[in-house]
């Protein structure tokens, strides 16, 4: 290797993960290519680790990489978020990929080469399980990379979003593995790995048993965005009768669930009768339940979804789980999950984030989630694809209204039915047809099982290597 090796490595994994993970992607019908990217994105840094004469050029290379892949987060969230929060955003799991392939060159040398593979894809799924049990959930995972791929994301419904991660390890270990040593038995790993897995997603989508159909409506203005922080009854009332206009039209078309984003507008107690009246008529009216989230100035405080019943029913509540740090300070969250009779759930965007919140809701079996949500612009795809493999994860289909985002619609397979940004000025709306999901899935069983597997693991393999005489070249 030459003095440049370690750096071609770096930057050309650190440049494939950058275009293809994290907030980079899209939403759309249609696998694209970037979920191949994603897949090849570790295999120059891991080849350079499995190559490497010190272990601290290999975790500075695996580091260096990932780092660079992560810095996509900027274009979404620099200077909205804390610089010590975005750091972190970036730097763990930089230092948990980093740590990763540095564990699985010391095993290699103390080992053997398939041992290191293998030690390589349970400690990466060990460390994603251990940063989802932070305050940002499962954001960092490198698994909705694959979102874009529907049979590669089948495993999740077994054991969760760890399963993908897992599958992303061994491909890209076996890959790196078979160019370090070259001995072609790795490349055939990592092609069964990969055949495995796709045909294990092929099967499943196509056992999909044929579920009622949903005529799911989506809307989103982004232009009323600056009146949501308005706290008096004309800014308020604006907002919501331009949407109440809307869930007309949608109804008009049919749609029978209509989605509206999350804190539309602010909603006080002098005005709170009002704007339910427009809402509850839509609804009433229309044959179609409506959801729309609001800044609920009810004491205590609460970012809200409000859900207004086709049958005339009062309309009930559903409190934000978790909050992004600073920006939704002023909040209670909430500590229920909401489903109506007819197996509809209703969530708010980072809700959507955490795998063990929504299997607490997948034991009522709902069949589909309707989601408010309010991204910051370039991160609306990658936003969407969480919540696209909570539904997998759990068995039901996800209608997503974001502002500043996409409008999204997905089955219970992770299947894009139709996504529209809302970019562009003006209501922006989107119709489209959707199979209520089955409403379970194994995952509801296993939970976190997986996670917690490769964590202990990563522990008995590095402790046998520690315990083993080092192997000579």
């Amino acid at each position: 290797m030459t003095r440049l090796t370690p750096w071609l490595c770096a930057a050309l994994s650190g440049l494939l993960m950058f275009f293809s993970m994290g907030v980079a992607g899209t939403v759309s019908p249609g696998p694209g290519v970037l979920w191949i990217v994603a897949l090849l994105a570790p295999v120059p840094a891991l080849w350079f680790a499995f190559r490497a004469e010190h272990g601290w050029a290999a975790f500075l290379v695996a580091f260096a990489a990932t780092a660079i892949g992560d810095a996509n987060l900027l274009a979404a969230y620099a200077g909205r978020m804390p610089p010590l929060l975005l750091a972190l955003a970036i730097g763990l799991p930089a230092l948990t990929f980093a740590l990763s392939a540095t564990a699985a060159r010391f095993i290699r040398l103390r080992v053997t080469p398939i041992t290191a593979v293998i030690a390589f894809a349970f400690f990466w799924t060990g460390f994603d399980y251990l940063l989802s049990l932070g305050g940002q959930g499962t954001a960092t995972s490198p698994a909705y990379a694959q979102v874009g791929m529907p049979w590669m994301i089948q495993g999740a419904a077994l054991f969760g979003v760890w399963a993908i991660t897992f599958v992303m390890a061994l491909f890209a270990a076996a890959l790196a593995m078979a160019a370090a040593t070259r001995q072609r038995l790795f490349a055939v790993l990592a092609g069964g790995i990969l055949v495995l897995n796709l045909g294990y997603g092929a099967y499943r989508i196509a056992a999909a048993p044929a579920n009622p159909m949903v005529a799911v409506g989506l809307a989103a203005n982004d232009d009323l965005v600056a009146l949501r922080f308005k706290e008096d009854e004309t800014s308020a009332l604006k907002v919501v009768k331009a949407y109440a206009d809307t869930g007309r039209s949608l109804a008009q078309q049919q749609a029978t669930l209509i989605v509206f984003p999350e804190r539309t507008a602010v909603l006080k107690p002098e005005w709170r009768d009002a704007a339910n009246a427009e809402l509850e008529t839509v609804a009433h009216v229309g044959h179609a339940a409506v959801v729309m989230g609001f800044d609920d100035r009810q004491k205590p405080r609460h970012n809200a979804a409000l859900y207004y019943f086709a049958n005339g029913a009062a309309p009930q509540s559903y409190f934000k789980r978790h909050l992004i740090p600073g920006l939704e300070s002023v909040f209670k969250p909430g500590d229920k999950s909401f489903m109506t009779g007819d197996y509809t759930g209703v969530a708010v965007c980072k809700d959507m984030d955490f795998p063990a919140t929504l299997r607490e809701y997948s034991l009522l079996q709902p069949t589909i989630y309707a989601v408010p949500a309010w991204d910051f612009g370039a991160d609306g795809a990658w936003h969407a694809r969480l919540a696209i493999l909570r539904g997998v994860e759990n068995g039901f289909a996800v209608a997503r209204a974001a502002n500043n985002g996409l409008l999204s619609v997905s089955d219970a397979y992770g299947r894009v039915i139709a996504a529209k940004p809302t970019a562009g000025g003006g209501m922006v709306t989107l119709r489209a047809e959707v199979a209520r999901g089955p409403g379970r899935a194994l995952y509801a069983q296993t939970g976190d099982g997986l996670g917690q597997i490769a964590l202990a693991m990563s522990l008995v393999l590095l402790g046998v290597a520690v315990a083993a005489a080092k192997r000579p070249e």
